[in-house]
């Protein structure tokens, strides 16, 4: 069989992970085309290739050594996999995945508005995405740091990408930045009990992006634009607004304003 050694190795190697579904997470192939490398159905395409030689740490011309010689090198290949604590991490993020409930009504595309902790009086509107891979949900979210209406502010752009869980009646979002990884994000959510999903509200918790480093809670509200948008129209109107911009909807603004006003002096989302 052409590229047997191949296949074998790949077995080899996949063997030692925690889960074959983990190692395609990682990778970003699908399930049942990795299995059809795993059973020798088909060799991988160059793109998937190279993801594959990138997440073991191997060419692919170790990979099509003979299994004696294979084994020799697998052996120093992709250590950190074998570490108890990140197994530990995975498995538990796994069972969280199992735990949560279907949150397809809710994939598509938002703009999200909070006050912004970097530039006190401004409103950030940014872009995130909700969508399913495989069996799990995933958010990639876009800022757009400046203020495109007035002028003034140095841009920057930041991006996230995020894990979603629907659990216990609230959607669950904890993202990371991807281009300094210094910033992580905690939003939880309430449900729409519409039957058309148009708005969600909650609380968000995390630093700013740039100079501010102080941890800060938010109120804020996503406003649901639709599962296929013009990406480069709606990151037009992603940025920073001043608190009289009429181009942040009056509703909008009262949601996210965060004030204190109940009993236990807690910051509570308004529940949809």
């Amino acid at each position: 069989m052409p590229h047997e050694n191949f296949f074998n190795n790949l077995r080899t190697v996949s063997n030692k992970q925690i889960s074959v579904a983990h190692v395609c997470r990682k990778m970003e192939i699908n399930r049942q085309q990795f299995n059809k490398y795993l059973s020798g159905q088909i060799y991988p395409s160059k793109y998937n290739l190279n993801k594959i030689c990138q997440y073991f740490q191997l060419s692919e011309e170790e990979f099509n050594l003979k299994p004696s010689e294979f084994r020799l090198i697998a052996s120093k290949s992709h250590q950190l996999e074998s570490n108890p604590g990140k197994i530990k991490l995975n498995n538990t993020i796994d069972s969280i995945s199992s735990l949560s409930n279907d949150l397809s009504r809710y994939e598509g595309y938002y703009y999200s508005h909070f006050h912004s902790p970097e530039y006190p009086g401004y409103i950030n509107r940014s872009l995130i995405h909700i969508y399913q891979y495989e069996n799990n949900f995933y958010s990639t979210s876009i800022e757009h740091l400046w203020d495109k209406e007035n002028g003034g502010i140095q841009p920057s752009r930041f991006k996230y990408n995020g894990t979603v869980f629907f659990l216990g009646d609230r959607i669950f979002i904890t993202e990371v930045e991807v281009l300094t990884h210094n910033v992580i994000h905690h939003t939880v959510l309430c449900p729409s009990y519409m039957n058309i999903v148009d708005s969600l509200s909650g609380v968000s918790m995390g630093v700013g992006s740039k100079n501010s480093r102080v941890p800060a809670a938010m109120r804020i509200e996503f406003k649901y634009l639709g599962k296929q948008i013009n990406i480069r129209e709606v990151l037009r109107g992603c940025g920073l607004f001043k608190l009289n911009s009429k181009s942040i909807d009056s509703n909008i603004k009262a949601r996210i304003e965060n004030e204190i006003n109940n009993p236990e002096k807690m910051l509570k989302a308004y529940d949809n």
